[in-house]
């Protein structure tokens, strides 16, 4: 066995010893053991909350949300973009149940796929529907003031196409990627040309 297997095996027998005597002295006093499943349950409390969105409001982030009196019932309500709801529950089948002021609605499918877009895109979410998110799937221009981008991987010069795959608006870029590579990459949203037109026509409701 070569000197780098042994102190490998050496440090597995030191980490299973250790675990073996964390466990012992965990449950070798009651009260330890009370304290440790009451952390573990805080922990569990903590995450669950983070992930519940019950009683939270979302916006509609496309053109018009139908809204149901029941599951496969008839439309009483049609919200416009960007307008407000309250979440209270995903049930079977993907159909949701939303509140809008006092009033229950239903709908089928919380999000929608497009063949000329990368992946599921949500039809409510907890951010306004911006110009920037309806770039999503769209082909735009480097425009950089050097005449080219470096990604790390590959340059690229002023003119060539990148597909936009969604907007990091806490830093104001847009990750992309091309026909060439399947690695994703970043560019501030200063440093490229958009034709505004083919994307509104999509999304009238921003103009």
């Amino acid at each position: 066995m070569s000197v780098g297997r042994q102190f490998k095996r050496i440090g597995e027998i030191a980490v299973a010893l250790g675990l073996w005597k964390l466990v012992f002295w965990l449950f070798s006093k009651p009260k330890r053991i009370l304290i440790f499943f009451g952390i573990l349950f805080i922990i569990i409390f903590l995450i669950s909350s983070l992930l519940n969105n019950k009683g939270d409001k979302f916006y509609v982030n496309t053109n018009e949300l139908e809204l149901l009196d029941k599951p496969f019932g008839k439309t009483i309500k049609t919200l416009k973009m960007n307008d407000s709801l309250i979440y209270i529950k995903e049930m079977s089948d993907n159909w949701m149940q939303v509140a809008v002021d006092i009033d229950t609605f239903y709908f089928k499918d919380n999000f929608y796929y497009n063949e000329n877009e990368q992946g599921y895109t949500y039809k409510i979410e907890k951010t306004p529907f911006t110009k920037w998110k309806a770039l999503q799937g769209h082909q735009i221009e480097i425009n950089h003031p050097n005449g080219f981008l470096e990604t790390g991987d590959y340059m690229l010069k002023n003119g060539d196409k990148i597909e936009v795959l969604d907007y990091l608006e806490d830093k104001k870029l847009l990750r992309f990627t091309t026909e060439d590579s399947y690695k994703s990459s970043n560019i501030s949203v200063e440093y490229v040309k958009i034709n505004w037109s083919k994307v509104l026509k999509k999304y009238p409701s921003l103009q």
